[in-house]
């Protein structure tokens, strides 16, 4: 008997330190690659710095192009970084955390601004009773042509949480994101202070959790205002997780989400609101393959309402994902399958139904424990 529990504890550890991954879990698991609102994994110190506490002593690598356009399934972006406790203490550092910033919106009024570029942050954690993190961001760049228009771009960023047995709560600002110089030298993007709040309360295997963001720019063209956006997000929901067997789990995710996009100069609005649904499971296949997958789609509610145009009902919802973790000790790679082209000749990188052998997985991330 006492055999018979050891094995199963050694199953639950496995698969809970496996679980401890990167974004290819979360997409896997149909989840923000910025961190989940119920899920523990590594990506949730950037949500809730506090959750650093217990997640710890890894190095991770994101492997991706080394720009600066915004993480995505098509195109991943390189980052990484490493987190240690020492004593009652945590801390981290971590570069190339982009995605979270305003380098969409920037490009889309005017490819020349200098984006946002080569970002630091710094985390620290700490236990007393209640647990608590901090997380600093800062970027700074310019471009000084001889005789050409100077760029430049500076950006600090701020990140508090905390967590007390079975509720969690977090703070994340933007307290600068400032670009200057583009096609002319007094071209400006400057964003608005980004603010995301929220929490949740868990209650024996359910999970109940809300979160507010609110962000938003002013772009000035040749120093007059010509877009001024500001954009809020509204998300409530409730999850459960159920352990279905010693190496198995599974979870399912409702949440309805309020979506308003507004520019007051230009006159335009548009409000989306829906209420997806995830299934998602993880499982251990053997010692060292752990599989995942998911599929959501949007129920009873999911329509778009642009000013001027009406509403529509949202299309094509329904979102299959799947991944797998390769362990090796206390090395693991992560990555997305279901990406590659059957033929080879086009896109290795969106969802085409095939598994492939000699190209298994994409969004690729390497982290090791120690």
């Amino acid at each position: 008997m006492m055999k018979k529990h050891l094995m199963v504890a050694a199953g639950l550890a496995v698969l809970s330190t496996s679980a401890f991954a990167t974004k290819a879990r979360l997409q896997a698991l149909g989840q923000d690659t910025s961190g989940s609102f119920f899920l523990d994994d590594t990506r949730s110190v950037f949500l809730n710095p506090a959750k650093l506490n217990t997640m710890n002593n890894y190095v991770v690598t994101e492997w991706g192009d080394a720009d600066n356009a915004a993480d995505s399934e098509a195109n991943a972006h390189a980052e990484g970084g490493f987190f240690r406790k020492s004593g009652s203490m945590a801390y981290g550092l971590y570069f190339g955390n982009e995605s979270n910033l305003n380098n969409t919106d920037r490009t889309t009024e005017d490819a020349n601004f200098r984006s946002a570029d080569n970002n630091i942050e710094l985390f620290f954690a700490g236990d007393m009773g209640l647990q608590w993190g901090a997380r600093v961001q800062y970027a700074s760049s310019k471009d000084e042509p001889t005789g050409g228009i100077k760029k430049e771009n500076d950006v600090l960023g701020l990140g508090l949480g905390i967590v007390k047995n079975n509720i969690e709560a977090y703070a994340n600002l933007l307290l600068k994101d400032e670009s200057k110089g583009a096609t002319v030298a007094n071209d400006a993007f400057e964003a608005d202070m980004g603010l995301q709040v929220g929490g949740s309360y868990s209650m024996n295997d359910m999970t109940f959790y809300v979160d507010y963001d609110k962000n938003g720019y002013e772009h000035k063209n040749a120093g007059t205002k010509e877009n001024e956006v500001e954009k809020t997000t509204m998300t409530i929901g409730v999850a459960k997780e159920r352990e279905i067997s010693k190496t198995a789990k599974m979870f399912m995710d409702l949440r309805f989400t309020n979506f308003k996009n507004e520019d007051s100069v230009a006159k335009t609005e548009v409000k989306t609101k829906s209420l997806p649904l995830t299934v998602g499971f993880e499982t251990e296949a053997t010692s060292w393959l752990t599989l995942r997958a998911s599929v959501s789609q949007n129920v009873v509610i999911g329509e778009t309402e642009t000013k001027g145009t009406g509403k529509s009902t949202d299309t094509n919802t329904t979102n299959v994902n799947a991944g797998a973790t390769l362990t090796f000790g206390k090395l693991m790679v992560d990555g997305v399958i279901g990406t590659t082209d059957a033929s080879r000749t086009g896109t290795i990188n969106s969802e085409k139904g095939s598994l492939a052998t000699d190209n298994l997985m994409t969004r690729v991330a390497v982290h090791y424990w120690f």
